[in-house]
């Protein structure tokens, strides 16, 4: 997320009686931007083969790193980058890279300083067509990709869609070897592959699959860790990490919240946690169905594995480390390690979930990572790593090893259930709300109306050719291969908010959707509702003295962001503007993370699924009206300041005892059904 970016939220409709802050206008980008785009794109494109364009690779080789360093910020940091290159100790081309090995980080680190130090956009650039095809291309791409998401001169690039980079990620076997048999048979394109989700005998979460293997939701976390990555330290880069910690449990809990949604409304019980006992077998197993693109499976985990040991982490650390966590937690304090040597720190309301969300995750700006290390990233390696753990028969990282795959996996949400129950468990310390503090004098929500909420399968393209190599640039002219697979999406909805208040202020607005009744039917208090409760929506609004009427469409979330440009049209509409054919906006246009706006919703029934809907109105507490689009989902990024001083998730965030005291007049419920229909009956009501 990028200055640039910055856009502030629009209704459908503002009435006359309340209004929202006008959104900015885009911006047309130059020739010079145009540029960038394109040559940013054909950097991306089949990077597990060598660059076809030759201005790239010219430019390559060319290129004389080490007779550069003067154009780099940190001269040692490049020297560091050359002699594991020289000495041959990167990863090799044609071998998987994983964000959870630590020396593929280590590695990766190294190389995203000589893009992100680059003094200027040309000495970035020339580096990285020198490193296209000299360094491993899961390496290149990841940090490539958060080099250009966090560089001040390359604000508004718009990246190609991560299923269009590395399609092997995100559809199974069989479709990628239809695209090879699509490129070698040379008809005419388009030529179309359609896609049903995996499925397993006798596996009911299967008939999850529709949202666990969505590529817009994998997506969504391949962007989220592309904003935050956990190994890079603010302080050594000069950028701020504002709720850096507080946004990682959130995003989580939020991701945990929805699936357990989906789950409810398919009739399965809610995620449970698991303990990391080596006498305790695995229950579920996971076949992906997909391969690498050098050859290479994704494993398989088979059902009643046990987890033990491995080599990159010991099932007693990990317990060990959990005990660290709440021990910290029960005293409130626990030893830093951080820029001022040892030291005793102290966990309080204000900033607690902050510095917990950095201590578990275990990021670069976590206060004692050598005590601490990662236990989120501990338990993902201790599960992903299960079938081969010494690594002695050469099996690949699994699903869980990678942001593009990890939620195909069912025991991600076991992993999230477990970490976020820690939060819980600090949160939990706090009182509940009282009335006063939940109350906003003077403002009462009389009533709320929601559109009838619908969801449905409707078809969705992406494109395949980088699934397939070609031996000129102008093959790719006439190759056309796509893939055609049904997603979840739902109908959009308005929101109308009845609001009378005694007088003009500045407010923020929140919805929620919760479960009313688990799966058994059994209706579930308000404190466990909470639990499940997904923000729908947050945005800043201006409601005058008297009666207002907020109307808020669901098409202008700011939690979700809508369906990438494919890498076809993208490149099209860039060569368009640069012949000034037609121009190409950037800024509020395009927005890389956010959770897809499709699965704002889960999967209704036919019945209709019984859940609450809940408004929020409380006073505007942030230092700027001007706020990121999905924010909800992504936060504000890395080096930009905050929108928002409530706690993420308020008033959901703490134990609710009783409903008396919660349900003040600026907090309002209402039972709404989620009626889930076919594409003959949406397009033949």
């Amino acid at each position: 997320m990028r200055t640039a970016t910055i856009v502030v939220l629009a209704l459908v409709a503002a009435l006359a009686a309340g209004s929202v802050i006008p959104p900015r206008e885009r911006k047309v980008a130059d020739k010079d931007f145009l540029i960038k785009q394109r040559n940013i794109i054909q950097l991306l494109i089949r990077p597990h083969q060598q660059n076809l364009f030759t201005e790239q690779v010219e430019i390559g080789n060319a290129y004389d790193l080490e007779a550069s360093l003067n154009n780099y910020r940190d001269t040692q940091e490049v020297k560091r980058f050359l002699a594991l290159y020289k000495h041959n100790d990167l990863l090799p081309r044609g071998e998987v890279f994983s964000v959870l090995y630590r020396d593929h980080i280590w590695q990766v680190e190294r190389l995203f300083n000589i893009f992100f130090l680059a003094k200027d956009y040309d000495t970035f650039y020339k580096t990285a067509c020198w490193a296209r095809d000299r360094v491993n291309e899961g390496m290149f791409v990841y940090a490539f990709s958060v080099a250009v998401l966090h560089r001040p001169d390359t604000q508004d690039i718009i990246l190609p869609p991560p299923y269009e980079v590395y399609p092997e990620l995100f559809v199974d076997t069989t479709v990628i070897q239809k695209a090879y048999e699509a490129r070698m048979s040379h008809q005419p394109g388009p030529y179309v592959i359609p896609y049903n989700y995996t499925s397993h005998v006798h596996n009911y979460l299967d008939r999850l699959n529709y949202f666990s293997e969505d590529v817009g939701l994998n997506t969504y976390l391949t962007y989220l860790n592309y904003e935050y990555p956990a190994w890079l330290n603010t302080r050594k880069y000069g950028l701020k990490a504002q709720h850096r910690g507080e946004l990682f449990y959130y995003t989580r809990q939020q991701l945990l919240a929805r699936y357990q949604l989906e789950r409810l409304s398919r009739g399965f019980p809610s995620v449970e946690t698991f303990d990391t006992n080596i006498y305790n077998p695995v229950k579920v197993g996971f076949n992906p169905h997909l391969h690498y693109p050098n050859g290479q499976a994704v494993p398989a985990r088979p059902e009643g594995i046990r987890v033990h040991d491995n080599d990159l982490v010991d099932v007693d650390e990990v317990k060990n480390i959990e005990w660290r966590i709440r021990n910290a937690i029960d005293s409130h304090s626990f030893i830093a390690n951080d820029v001022d040597g040892y030291r005793r720190a102290f966990i309080n309301e204000t900033d607690g979930i902050e510095v917990l969300g950095n201590i578990i995750q275990g990021n670069a700006d976590s206060l004692n990572k050598l005590y601490f290390k990662s236990y989120f990233g501990m338990l993902l390696s201790l599960y992903g790593h299960i079938v081969d753990p010494e690594h002695e028969h050469g099996v690949a990282p699994s699903a869980l090893e990678h942001f593009e795959t990890a939620l195909r996996d069912p025991i991600y949400y076991n992993v999230l259930y477990k970490v976020v129950d820690l939060f819980n468990e600090y949160k939990r310390q706090f009182k509940s709300y009282t009335r006063d503090q939940l109350a906003f004098p003077g403002v009462k929500i009389e009533s709320v109306d929601v559109d009838k909420l619908i969801t449905y399968y409707d078809d969705f393209f992406f494109n395949l050719n980088n699934a397939v190599e070609i031996e000129k640039v102008e093959e790719a002219d006439s190759l056309d291969i796509r893939v055609r697979q049904q997603r979840l999406n739902h109908k959009p909805f308005t929101v109308r908010v009845n609001v009378n208040s005694d007088k003009a202020a500045k407010v923020m607005v929140r919805f929620y959707l919760a479960p009313k009744f688990d799966y058994l039917g059994r209706e579930l208090t308000l404190n466990q509702k909470r639990k499940y409760a997904v923000e729908l929506d947050r945005f800043p609004y201006e409601i005058v003295a008297g009666s207002n009427v907020i109307e808020r469409s669901s098409r202008d979330s700011n939690a979700v962001v809508h369906d990438q440009l494919t890498t076809n049209i993208l490149l099209k509409k860039v060569n368009q503007a640069l012949e000034g054919k037609e121009p190409l906006y950037i800024g509020s246009a395009f927005r890389h993370c956010g959770f897809p706006e499709r699965l704002l919703i889960p999967h209704g029934r036919k019945s209709g699924l019984p859940l609450n809907f809940f408004v929020v109105i409380t006073p505007y507490e942030g230092q700027d009206l001007n706020t990121h689009p999905s924010v909800v989902s992504c936060g504000t990024g890395l080096n930009y300041d905050d929108v928002d001083t409530t706690p993420l998730g308020y008033p959901f965030d703490r134990t609710i005892w009783e409903s008396s005291t919660f349900f003040v007049p600026n907090i309002y419920q209402k039972d709404v059904l989620v009626y889930h229909k076919t594409q003959e009956e949406i397009n033949n009501p």
